[in-house]
C-alpha cells in the first residue's frame, strides 16, 4: 500500500509537468500521455517488493531564519519524503539568542483545533504549552506527524496492525522528532546568530506522543546486533517486508531529556518481551540514552505496562525519575485539576534541571 501511494504521488506529478505540453499539442494526444505515465509509474512499482529500500527515504531540514520579532511561524520539513509541518514558537520578552528549547509530540487526536490544518491554530492544550513555554524563555517546536501522512487523529484502524506502520510512534514518529531536533539546531535570526542552545533540547509528549518520546530515546548502542526489528499484534509479526523499520541512532547532538505523559511501553512488542513478562531484563532493550521524566495517572490503562518497564529501567540503572498522580486519569495534563499543575509545575523544574547541567 505505502509503494502504490507512492506510485500514485509521482504518476501525478508526471501529470501536472506535462500540463504545459497538453497547450501545445492535441488533446487527445496528451492524455494518452498522461495515462501512459500513469499506468507506467504503477506497473513499476508494483512490481517492486514492500521493502520501502524499493524507493529511498529521504530526510531534508534546511537552515531557517527568522526575525527578532518573529513569535511564532510554520515549518514544512521532509521525512522520509513526507511533509511534516512544524510549529515553531519563540518567547518574545527574552534574550534573543541561544534560548533552551523542546520539541513537543502530539497525542493520538493530533495537534490542530478541531483536526484542521489549515486553521494554522493549535489546539488548546498546546496553545497552553506554547504560553508555558514562552513565560520560561523556551522555544517550542510543536510536530504535527499525522497530516502530513493522511491522518487526522489515530482512531479506528490507525491504532491497529498493519495500518499503525504508517505513523508508528516506535519508529515513524521518531524521525520527526530527530528532525525537529535539527530544525532546531539550525534555528537562526536574520543575523546568524543561533536562536536555540544545540545541547538544551528536549522532548515532551503525551500519551502516543509520549511512546515516541520514549522511542526517540532509545540507546541503539545498547541493543543486541543480531536483534531483529519486529512488531505483533493478533498472532500476526510484522517486519521489515511490512514497513517497519529499525530505530535511529542518537544524533551527534541528541536530546538533552525526554518527559512522557501517560503513554504506553509495549508497542506491539517493538522492543522485545512485554514489560510485564518475565526475563524482561534480558528481552526487553529498550533503555534510554538521555534521562527521562514519566508523569503517570492511576487510573489509566496504560500504567501497568509502564509502571513495570520503569521498574526494569530503575534495575538497570537508568536515568529515569517517576511522579505519580492518584486519581488522576489519561489525558490530565488538559483536565485543569491540581495534578495538571503540579505535572506542569514539576515539568518545567525538571527541565531547567537538565539543561543546568549541560
Amino acid at each position: 500500500m505505502w509503494i502504490f501511494s507512492k506510485a500514485f504521488q509521482i504518476a501525478l506529478v508526471l501529470i501536472k509537468l506535462n500540463k504545459k505540453f497538453y497547450y501545445e499539442t492535441k488533446p487527445k494526444t496528451s492524455k494518452k500521455l498522461n495515462l501512459l505515465a500513469f499506468f507506467g509509474i504503477l506497473i513499476f512499482f508494483s512490481s517492486c517488493s514492500n521493502d520501502r529500500d524499493a524507493f529511498p527515504l529521504v530526510t531534508e531540514v534546511e537552515e531557517v531564519k527568522i526575525t527578532t520579532s518573529t513569535t511564532d511561524t510554520i515549518v514544512n520539513i521532509l521525512v522520509d519524503n513526507m511533509k511534516v509541518p512544524v510549529y515553531l514558537s519563540i518567547p518574545s520578552d527574552c534574550n534573543h539568542e541561544d534560548h533552551p528549547a523542546v520539541v513537543v509530540m502530539h497525542g493520538s487526536y493530533g495537534l490542530w483545533y478541531q483536526n484542521n490544518p489549515d486553521s494554522k491554530i493549535m489546539s488548546g492544550q498546546f496553545t497552553e504549552w506554547q504560553e508555558i513555554l514562552a513565560e520560561n524563555c523556551i522555544v517550542g517546536a510543536f510536530v504535527d506527524s499525522y497530516t502530513g501522512r493522511g491522518v487526522t487523529k489515530r482512531t479506528g484502524n490507525w491504532r491497529e496492525l498493519p495500518d499503525n506502520i504508517r505513523i508508528s510512534a516506535q519508529f515513524v514518529r521518531p524521525r520527526d522528532a530527530n528532525a525537529a531536533l535539527i530544525l532546531l539546531q539550525k534555528l537562526k535570526y536574520k543575523d546568524g546568530t543561533s536562536v536555540v542552545r544545540e545541547k538544551d533540547v528536549a522532548l515532551l509528549g503525551f500519551s502516543d506522543g509520549a511512546t515516541a518520546v520514549a522511542s526517540t530515546l532509545i540507546d541503539t548502542d545498547k541493543v543486541p546486533k543480531d536483534f531483529e526489528w519486529t512488531q505483533s499484534e493478533n498472532d500476526n509479526t510484522y517486519d521489515a517486508s511490512d514497513g517497519i523499520l529499525p530505530p535511529l541512532p542518537k544524533p551527534e547532538v541528541g536530546f538533552a531529556g525526554g518527559v512522557f505523559y501517560y503513554g504506553g511501553s509495549v508497542g506491539f512488542n517493538y522492543w522485545g518481551k512485554h514489560p510485564c513478562g518475565l526475563q524482561i531484563l534480558e528481552e526487553n532493550v529498550f533503555y534510554p540514552y538521555a534521562p527521562m521524566l514519566y508523569h503517570i495517572p492511576s487510573d489509566d490503562n496504560l500504567t501497568d505496562n509502564t509502571l513495570c518497564l520503569i521498574d526494569v529501567l530503575t534495575d538497570k540503572g537508568a536515568p529515569v525519575q517517576m511522579e505519580y498522580y492518584e486519581g488522576a486519569s489519561h489525558g490530565f495534563d488538559f483536565d485543569h485539576i491540581p495534578a495538571s499543575e503540579l505535572a506542569r509545575d514539576r515539568t518545567i523544574a525538571w527541565l531547567n534541571e537538565i539543561w543546568s547541567k549541560n
